[in-house]
C-alpha cells in the first residue's frame, strides 16, 4: 500500500466506559492525543467529539484533519455493551442439529462461573447461570448428521428446515443462527439453511457457525454463532452511521476496525464477534510495540482503568490467546489475544467486611455513574480515587487538565465515616492503607501471571499505562524486580496509540482432525523419529494442504480488496496439536503450511515438541500415545503506515523549568513536601527525584520518596528505585 509523501496522519479512536480516546499521529512521528465524555447512547458523537478535542490542541478544524489522514481506526465497546447490558438486543431463533436443542442451555459444568470473581464463584447457592441469548422455544432441532470425518451420513432433512423456520417466522424473530454439530467439518448442511432461510424470507439476519467459528467445542461455537448475531445491528449501525457522517465531510477512505484477534480490518469485512474486548488489544500492541522500540525481549502492560486492571503479558515468543474466552457471562469460541483483568481501577469501592471487620477492596466498583466520591455524582461508597485525592496524589482542581472539578470534603467524609473511624485510624492513613491493599493485590497479580509462564518479572519490561496507572505503579512494581518500569507520554491514551500501530490482519482457522495413532519414537530421547512420509497418511496430507491453500487463496482476495498486493503480504502457519488422549492442544507456529516431504512432516513434529517440552516439560511428553493434529489457522497481515517516536537531544538533568508548584504529599509514615512538575514540559534528560508529582492533563505520576524518575530520548517516564 502506497504512502502519501503530503503531511498526513494517522488516527485511532478508543471508545471507553467512562472516556473515549482519540491519538493523531503526523507523519513526523509527533501526536497528540486528546479525550472526550463517553456518550453510551450515541457513540458516533464521542467518536468525532474526540477527533475534535485533538484537531482544536493542533489548531485545525475536523475537516483539515481529515482530508489528510491515511488511516482512520476505531475501536468500539458497541457489541460488548449490546451483549453485557442487552438492552434493545434482537429476538433470535437458532436451528440446531436434532437432539442438540439443549445445548446452550445446559451449557457446561462451569457454565455458572463465567462474569463471576472467585468469590462469587464459591457461592453455589447464591448464583445461577446466565440466562441464554436464545429461549428454548425458539431453538428448532433438524434432522441431518455429519460424522467426525466430515461425511454426510444422514441427509439434511429441509422440510423440516422449512417448518422450523416457518415457525420461528410466526414467532417473529429478528434473525436466525444456525449450529449444527459437526458443520465446522462440512458445512454443506448450515450452507443449505441459510438458502433455505433467504428463500423464506430474504431480509432475515443469519448467522452460520461455519462461518463465524468453524472450530470444534459446539456449546462454545454455539454461542460465538448467536453473540454474533445479537451484537451485529448496533455495531454495523454504528459503522454505518461513522462512515456516513466520515463522507460528509469529505473522509472516504476504508475504515479500518480494531479486532481482538490484534489487526485492523475493513468495516465492511470485520465480524461483529471480532470486535468484543478489542480495546484493551491496543494496549497490548502498545506494548508489543514499545517493548520492540526500546529493545526488551519481554514485556507486560499494565492498564489501571476505572473499574479493571488489564494486564497484556508479551513475551518474546509473541502474546498468547485465549482459545475458549469469556465475555460477558458466556464462553465463546473465536480466540481473542489474552488479556487478564481483575476488579482493581480508580473506581473500586474499599469497605469493611460485615464479619472480620476486615478492610477490603474490590473487586465491586462505583463505575461511572456514579462514580467515586469526590465526582459529586451521588456516590457514597468510597474509593481508590477518593484515597488519592485525600493523599494530595491527585490533585481535585487539575482532574482532566481542570475541566473537571472534584469534591475532596465529600471523599474525605465518606473514608472518614465508613472506613477511619471504624479501625480507630486517620482518614490519611485509611486512605494510604486502601491504596497499599490494592497495589499489592495488583503487583502480585502481575508476577503470578509472569511465574505461570515459568518466566521471571527480573527479564521483563513493565509498561504503566491507563488514566491511573501511573498514580499507582511505583506501588504495584515496588519489590517486584521488574527489568524496567516505564510510563508512556501517553499514558491515559496508550490503547489507542498502541491501536495505531496495528497492521491489518485477516485470522481463518479451521478444525481438520487428523489422527496419526502411530508414530515410530526414539526411547533414549522420548521423541517422535520420523523417518518416512508414508507414516502420514495421503488424506491426510491432502487435508493439511487443501485448507491452509483454501484460506491463503481468501486471505489473499481479501487482501487484494484491502488494496494490497500479494507479495506485500505476510503468512503466518499457526497449528494444535496433541499427544493421543488428551483433551487440550499445545499452539505453535508452523515451520511450513504445506507437507510436501519427509523433512516437512518432521519440521512440524518438531515444533510440536519442543513447544510442548517447554510449557510442561520433557517428562511430560507422550509420544507412546500417537499425535493428534487438531487445528489448523492462517494469519494474513500487511503493514499500514506506523506512527514513529521521535528521538529527543538531552538537555540536562535539571527538571525545574518544569516545576509549577509544591504540595503536601501523603506516603507511608506521612506528609512530605513534594514538588509537582507539569509533564508536558519536562525534557530529554531531566531527573526528577521523589517525592514529588508529574502531572498531565489526564493522569499524575506519583513518585514516592523512595523512586526517582528520568525522561528518556522520546519523553517517556522511566520510574526507578533510588
Amino acid at each position: 500500500m502506497e504512502s502519501s509523501k503530503e503531511p498526513s496522519y494517522i488516527i485511532f479512536i478508543d471508545t471507553g466506559g467512562t472516556f473515549s480516546d482519540s491519538i493523531i499521529v503526523q507523519d513526523d512521528g509527533t501526536y497528540v492525543s486528546a479525550k472526550a465524555s463517553t456518550t453510551p447512547d450515541n457513540l458516533m458523537d464521542c467518536f468525532f467529539n474526540c477527533i475534535e478535542a485533538g484537531a482544536e490542541k493542533m489548531g485545525k478544524s475536523l475537516k483539515e484533519i481529515l482530508s489528510k489522514t491515511v488511516l482512520l481506526g476505531f475501536g468500539t465497546t458497541a457489541g460488548t455493551n449490546a451483549l453485557i447490558t442487552r438492552v434493545g438486543g434482537p429476538k433470535l431463533g437458532l436451528i440446531t442439529t436434532r437432539g442438540f436443542e439443549d445445548t446452550t442451555i445446559l451449557m457446561r459444568g462451569d457454565g455458572r462461573a463465567p462474569g463471576l470473581s472467585p468469590v462469587e464463584a464459591m457461592h453455589i447457592v447464591g448464583t445461577d447461570k446466565p440466562e441464554p441469548l436464545i429461549p428454548r422455544k425458539l431453538i428448532k432441532g433438524v434432522t441431518e448428521r455429519v460424522d467426525s470425518l466430515g461425511h454426510a451420513v444422514i441427509p439434511l432433512y429441509e422440510e423440516e428446515v422449512k417448518d422450523a423456520v416457518k415457525k420461528l417466522l410466526k414467532e417473529k424473530v429478528e434473525g436466525i443462527a444456525v449450529s449444527l454439530l459437526w458443520s465446522f467439518l462440512n458445512p454443506v448442511h448450515e450452507q443449505r439453511i441459510k438458502e433455505i432461510i433467504e428463500d423464506l424470507s430474504p431480509d432475515m439476519p443469519i448467522s452460520i457457525s461455519s462461518d463465524i467459528s468453524s472450530l470444534m467445542r459446539e456449546f462454545q461455537r454455539y454461542n460465538s454463532t448467536i453473540m454474533n448475531l445479537f451484537i451485529a445491528k448496533p455495531v454495523q449501525k454504528l459503522f454505518s452511521q461513522v462512515k456516513g457522517r466520515l463522507k460528509e465531510e469529505g473522509f472516504t477512505k476504508p475504515l479500518q476496525v480494531m479486532q481482538a484477534a490484534g489487526g485492523v480490518s475493513r468495516s465492511e469485512v470485520v465480524k461483529p464477534i471480532s470486535t468484543l474486548h478489542s480495546g484493551p488489544v491496543g494496549g497490548l500492541l502498545g506494548v508489543n510495540y514499545f517493548k520492540k522500540l526500546y529493545g526488551y525481549k519481554n514485556g507486560v502492560g499494565s492498564d489501571v482503568g476505572g473499574t479493571s486492571f488489564d494486564i497484556s503479558v508479551v513475551p518474546e515468543g509473541g502474546a498468547e490467546y485465549l482459545k475458549q474466552p469469556k465475555v460477558g457471562r458466556f464462553y465463546m469460541g473465536n480466540p481473542m489475544l489474552e488479556i487478564i483483568s481483575i476488579g482493581a481501577g480508580g473506581g473500586t469501592i474499599a469497605y469493611l467486611d460485615e464479619i472480620t471487620g476486615a478492610l477490603r477492596v474490590g473487586p465491586q466498583s462505583a463505575g461511572a455513574v456514579p462514580g467515586p466520591v469526590c465526582y459529586d455524582q451521588g456516590g457514597t461508597q468510597p474509593t481508590i480515587t477518593d484515597a488519592d485525592v485525600i493523599m494530595n496524589r491527585v490533585d481535585p482542581d487539575y482532574f482532566l487538565g481542570g475541566k473537571k472539578k472534584l469534591n475532596k470534603k465529600k471523599a474525605i467524609a465518606a473514608i472518614k465515616e465508613k472506613i477511619a473511624d471504624p479501625l480507630n485510624m486517620s482518614v490519611e492513613e485509611a486512605s494510604f492503607a486502601i491504596c497499599n491493599i490494592v497495589d499489592n493485590v495488583m503487583g502480585d497479580t502481575l508476577t503470578s501471571l509472569i511465574r505461570e509462564r515459568g518466566l521471571v518479572s527480573e527479564n521483563f519490561a513493565l509498561f504503566a499505562f491507563g488514566g491511573a496507572g501511573p498514580v499507582h505503579c511505583a506501588g504495584y512494581s515496588y519489590g517486584k524486580h521488574f527489568q524496567k518500569v516505564i510510563v508512556p507520554a501517553t499514558a491515559s491514551t496508550f490503547s489507542a496509540f498502541g491501536a495505531s500501530s496495528a497492521d491489518v490482519l485477516h485470522r481463518d482457522e479451521k478444525t481438520i482432525i487428523i489422527v496419526i495413532p502411530k508414530l515410530n519414537y526414539d526411547l533414549i530421547t522420548h521423541k517422535f523419529r520420523i523417518t518416512s512420509l508414508d507414516e502420514l497418511p495421503q488424506e491426510s496430507i491432502d487435508r493439511f494442504n487443501h485448507t491452509f491453500k483454501d484460506m491463503i487463496d481468501k486471505a489473499s482476495l481479501e487482501m487484494e480488496e484491502e488494496g494490497f498486493k500479494k507479495n506485500e503480504v505476510n503468512f503466518n502457519y499457526i497449528v494444535e496439536m496433541r499427544y493421543g488422549g488428551q483433551l487440550d492442544e499445545v499452539r505453535f507456529t508452523s515451520p511450513c503450511g504445506e507437507i510436501n516431504s519427509t523433512e516437512d512432516w518432521r519440521s512440524i513434529i518438531e515444533a510440536f515438541e519442543n513447544e510442548y517440552e517447554r510449557l510442561y516439560t520433557s517428562g511430560a511428553m507422550y509420544p507412546e500415545g500417537g499425535v493428534e493434529l487438531v487445528t489448523v489457522t492462517l494469519e494474513a497481515t500487511a503493514s499500514l503506515v506506523k506512527p514513529r517516536m521521535v528521538k529527543h537531544d538531552h538537555v540536562g538533568k535539571d527538571p525545574s523549568k518544569a516545576r509549577k508548584s509544591t504540595r503536601d504529599v501523603y506516603f507511608e509514615g506521612g506528609f512530605h513536601s513534594s514538588h509537582i512538575y507539569e509533564m508536558s514540559r519536562l525534557n530529554c534528560g531531566n531527573l526528577v527525584e521523589g517525592p514529588a508529582i508529574i502531572e498531565g492533563t489526564d493522569t499524575a505520576l506519583v513518585v514516592p520518596p523512595t523512586h526517582r524518575v528520568m525522561i528518556d530520548e522520546y519523553l517517556n517516564m522511566q520510574l526507578e528505585t533510588k
